[in-house]
């Protein structure tokens, strides 16, 4: 997985965390131009992971 690619899903995982629905928006649209099934999955997975 691209490292950018990553690094805006720990962006997301932690814009959710925070309840911050703006950035939650923005990064999704970022990520939605450069997802792919791998990128997905592992945005699920870190959104569901136990903290």
């Amino acid at each position: 997985m691209n490292p950018r690619t990553r690094e805006t899903i720990e962006d997301i995982v932690r814009a959710v965390r925070n309840c911050d629905d703006a950035a939650i928006r923005t990064l999704l649209a970022d990520l939605a131009a450069v997802a792919d099934t791998a990128a997905l999955l592992y945005l699920r997975e870190r959104l569901y992971e136990a903290r």
